[in-house]
């Protein structure tokens, strides 16, 4: 057994090492012993448990993260995928990838009313799906149309090309989602384009959303019928804004789109989002009650649930 004063010394030596960062040879130096007694002073305190190494399961930390998820925000499932680096492409990349491998099987069994929202994240997730066969499927955006030039974000467009990937049913939202006032809404709403879609909303089996964060206000503010200066928003989901509390905040009244009440009797609904600007608007999301599966990188759930 060791006495206490090269136990000192083992401690010396493995916290310069192991907390401080020096290399061996700049120990060696500090202490004014050689190179080789660091050396053993090092491997002793491990052999002593003065310095404890634990090795970390990354597939453990991640089942970990998706738990706590899961119990934070009573979700029903989530999927975390690992990434090694902190890189917004890198991270968006392998979030994509991880949705895709969790759609796949669900998207193929077929016979599924799918509504689908907007934004980069859907629209690369809808490019990296493989084709796919999905029988007696209907997929349909979750809002009117747009005045937007970028075709992520356009509802009907999105629409397209998931239905085009899972050679499903097309059905589209042949109507602006703002109109200019409650007489073109209501003229609208007796359409027969309009009632279609609305009763789709009605029994959504599974949607597929993403989380805009605040940014999206600045934006597309004036073309989603949300003030610039309404400071609480957190973010939106399929144009539902909300705050960090998760509480929704009303804004433009003559607008189409499925009700919140209509996503929250969504059979499922799977939200793709991640990264450390949206770790507000993914907060805040959870708590709608929109959401029954989040998939997402580990460094964004570990900031998600760090507050």
């Amino acid at each position: 057994m060791k006495n206490i004063d090269e136990k000192l010394l083992m401690w010396e030596a493995a916290t310069l090492y192991y907390k401080d960062g020096y290399t061996q040879q700049q120990i060696a130096e500090r202490m004014d012993i050689t190179r080789q007694t660091v050396s053993r002073l090092i491997g002793d305190a491990v052999r002593e448990n003065i310095v404890e190494i634990k090795i970390h399961d990354p597939q453990q930390d991640r089942e970990e993260l998706e738990t706590l998820l899961c119990e934070r925000f009573g979700l029903n499932s989530a999927a975390v995928c690992a990434v090694s680096g902190k890189n917004d492409d890198l991270r968006q990349l392998m979030t994509v990838k991880s949705a895709v491998s969790y759609l796949q099987p669900i998207l193929s069994s077929g016979s599924m009313n799918i509504a689908v929202s907007w934004g980069r994240t859907i629209r690369d997730l809808i490019q990296a799906l493989p084709q796919l066969c999905a029988p007696d499927t209907t997929v349909f955006p979750l809002f009117g149309a747009t005045d937007v030039e970028d075709t992520c974000f356009s509802s009907n467009e999105m629409a397209r090309s998931l239905s085009d990937k899972l050679c499903a049913k097309a059905r589209y939202a042949w109507f602006p989602y703002l109109t200019e006032n409650e007489q073109d809404l209501l003229l609208l709403k007796n359409t027969g384009y309009y009632k279609k879609i609305e009763a789709l909303w009605g029994q959504i089996d599974f949607a597929i959303v993403g989380i805009g964060n605040k940014d999206i206000v600045s934006r597309f503010g004036s073309i989603i019928g949300c003030p610039v200066e309404t400071g609480c928003i957190a973010g939106d989901i399929a144009t539902h804004f909300f705050d960090e509390n998760g509480r929704l905040i009303h804004t433009e009244t003559h607008k189409l789109c499925a009700s919140a009440e209509d996503l929250r009797k969504a059979k499922k609904t799977i939200a793709i989002a991640c990264g450390s600007e949206k770790t507000d608007a993914i907060r805040g999301a959870l708590r709608t009650g929109f959401i029954h599966t989040l998939v997402t990188d580990e460094h964004t759930a570990r900031q998600i649930l760090a507050l």
